[in-house]
């Protein structure tokens, strides 16, 4: 079975690849142990960590972003303390952006979130590994593989990208 797989939200026993999806679409999380994609929508029904971590926000399966190199349905990587906290923040606001505006604008992810959101997973930190420098490496392999930063990033690691990149001539 491959190891980047997206859940279609029938629950843990159907880890299949959602229609549409590549696998080299998530290449990039290679070797990070990312969890498997889950539906964002029902992530209240699943079992997050209260741990450490970054989080990757995708949209549904038949949607994707132009990137300068390629399409990608990932719209947001972010990183937490607690992952559970921070997603379901995440599912707040975006159900607020899609059902209950309260305000004329939210956030770029949750922005993306009301209209296309679909799927999230999340990679834990491990051995001391602080989030934010794992989030840097998650930003900067997305990065090296599609040449530009999440469409809902505001900021990215180009200390890291930098890093990264010498293996790349461009």
């Amino acid at each position: 079975m491959p190891k980047f797989l997206c859940l279609n939200g029938a629950g843990p026993a159907t880890h299949r690849l959602a229609q549409g999806d590549n696998l080299a679409l998530f290449h990039f999380l290679e070797g990070l142990e990312p969890s498997a994609f889950a539906d964002f929508w029902r992530l209240r029904e699943h079992d997050i960590p209260d741990l450490p971590g970054v989080y990757v926000l995708a949209a549904r399966a038949n949607v994707r972003y132009r990137y300068p190199a390629g399409n990608s349905p990932i719209f947001y990587i972010g990183q937490a303390k607690s992952l559970r906290n921070r997603l379901h923040t995440h599912l707040v606001y975006s159900k607020q952006a899609r059902d209950d505006r309260r305000t004329p604008l939210y956030w770029p992810r949750y922005e993306f979130a009301a209209i296309h959101g679909g799927r999230y997973c999340y990679i834990r930190t491990w051995q001391g590994l602080s989030p934010k420098s794992l989030e840097d490496t998650v930003l900067a392999r997305f990065a090296k593989r599609f040449r530009s930063f999440p469409i809902a990033n505001g900021a990215g690691a180009w200390t890291r990208i930098h890093t990264e990149m010498k293996e790349v001539r461009v």
